[in-house]
């Protein structure tokens, strides 16, 4: 009978150390989930602070467009006023009499060949262009 003693003994020492390795197997997992847990928290505040940043970033985008919009209004009124204030020269300067009607749009083909020459000039004195041109600007 005492090697039935014996036998269940070493059964019971054998589950005994099966339980022992899965108990730590079991606590080693729960520090890796602990350790997960900390960082899925320290993830989820940095997308927290993430949407902050950006709906701090549209607040400043929508001042900043109606800001643009105020801008382009103010030029489009101050660009009507000058327009209108030249034709009102114009018409006073055409009213005066003797005064020649300017056309800006039109310029001399003389003084267009003049100008690309001039311009063909700066950018070999400037090195950007070699110094015989690749075609003629006639």
């Amino acid at each position: 009978m005492s090697d039935d003693y014996g036998y269940q003994v070493r059964r019971l020492e054998t589950r005994t150390g099966g339980v022992e390795y899965e108990l730590h197997s079991l606590r080693s997992k729960l520090g890796e989930a602990e350790d997960l847990d900390y960082e899925l928290r320290d993830i989820r505040g940095d997308v927290r602070s993430l949407e902050d940043d950006l709906s701090t970033v549209r607040n400043e985008l929508t001042e900043l467009d109606d800001d643009v919009r105020g801008h382009i209004q103010d030029t489009d009124q101050t660009l009507k006023r000058l327009t209108g204030r030249i034709q009102a020269l114009e018409a006073h300067l055409l009213a005066a009499g003797g005064a020649p009607r300017a056309d800006l749009d039109t310029i001399d083909p003389e003084w267009m060949k003049l100008a690309r020459t001039a311009s063909h000039g700066w950018h070999v004195r400037s090195g950007s262009m070699p110094r015989y041109p690749a075609h003629n600007f006639t």
